[in-house]
């Protein structure tokens, strides 16, 4: 049995770093992205691992497709196999924050009705006011947060397109044998761009035309 290691607690800049990180708005360069794949994270390597793996045995099998063409090569390196990187670890991250922030924004706002229905008075009634106050700002906050990343609407464009890149791949390497490969590139390079082309339309009319909608709303109601 592997030894326990628990995550370490973070401070709040670096937090705010990891939730702008899973919402996507944060990129790493490619250095960066190397250097963080060769340290082993106890706290991501599962999910990092069954994002590996399906990509690893499709890159096998597709061998045959590439050879020593270097445009297919280049196209399979920074355009699907990133891309599904990209995909499948930002949908596990945006899973992540997004339970994390409504369980605590929910747990809050149905502690701070209990807490005010005691009704206590003198020291402890101010405590409670306090513990009151604090769980409610922190119920908005994390709302807003959820508001303004989205991260339910990411989790599910994440997962979509991981998937449909996977399918993409595997319909690649599972073409008949006998079948034309160029044809069958082809079509591997088309349902990419498709499922590509597609997820940034939807990141634009979800995450960034509803997060302004809301913010508009939220500006018209105040006013």
């Amino acid at each position: 049995m592997p030894p326990f290691y628990p995550c370490p607690p973070i401070s709040p800049l670096q937090l705010l770093y990891r939730v702008s990180l899973a919402a996507g708005e944060v990129h790493v360069t490619d250095s960066e992205e190397q250097r963080s794949d060769s340290i082993v994270d106890p706290c991501r390597e599962g999910d990092h691992a069954k994002i590996e793996i399906p990509l690893k045995a499709i890159h096998e099998a597709a061998r045959p497709f590439l050879g020593n063409n270097v445009s297919r090569v280049a196209f399979w390196n920074q355009r699907w196999e990133r891309e599904a990187k990209h995909a499948g670890i930002n949908s596990t991250r945006s899973r992540v924050w997004f339970y994390w922030l409504r369980g605590v924004a929910v747990a809050t706002t149905v502690i701070v009705p209990a807490l005010v229905g005691l009704n206590l008075s003198g020291t402890g009634g101010t405590a409670v006011r306090w513990i009151t106050f604090a769980l409610s700002s922190v119920a908005a906050l994390l709302t807003a947060v959820l508001t303004l990343f989205r991260f339910g609407d990411r989790w599910l464009m994440y997962r979509d397109l991981y998937d449909e890149l996977i399918g993409s791949g595997w319909a690649l390497v599972n073409s008949n044998p006998g079948s034309d490969k160029d044809e069958a590139w082809n079509a591997f390079v088309a349902a990419t761009n498709s499922a590509i082309s597609r997820y940034n339309v939807e990141y634009a009319a979800e995450v960034i035309a509803g997060a302004q909608q809301k913010q508009d709303s939220g500006t018209s109601t105040s006013a």
